[in-house]
């Protein structure tokens, strides 16, 4: 059985291990209408070793406009990398970006074990 994280401060959402040094957090503010962050604020921790498999750009969080709604609405350049990045990582690590320190409107609100368990049609 996959059960949540017992320290998510100090974990690493991709690898899950724990460590008190070289944690990169990355603060990921919501966006509007149109992004994949639409009502979703979040935050992603990686040690040394994963982030360095990432691309750094990605934690820039640079916005461009949403070519098909216009100016006004803006999306992160490399979000659908950012969430193809997520689900690749353990559930437990998922659940932790999408639940356990996601808010506003489009995060999901769930105890811990129950976001595990319904991810696994449990």
């Amino acid at each position: 059985m996959i059960k949540p994280i017992n320290n998510p401060e100090y974990t690493c959402f991709n690898c899950l291990k724990e460590t008190e040094i070289n944690l990169h957090t990355i603060e990921i503010a919501q966006t509007g209408y149109g992004s994949r962050f639409d009502g979703l604020s979040t935050k992603i921790q990686l040690c040394d070793e994963c982030y360095s498999q990432t691309n750094s750009e990605w934690w820039k969080l640079e916005q461009i406009p949403i070519k098909e709604l216009g100016d006004d609405f803006y999306e992160y350049k490399y979000e659908n990398e950012i969430f193809d990045f997520i689900k690749q990582m353990p559930l437990a690590g998922q659940e932790l970006f999408l639940n356990h320190f996601a808010s506003g409107a489009g995060a999901d609100y769930m105890e811990l074990q129950d976001w595990i368990n319904g991810e696994l049609n449990e």
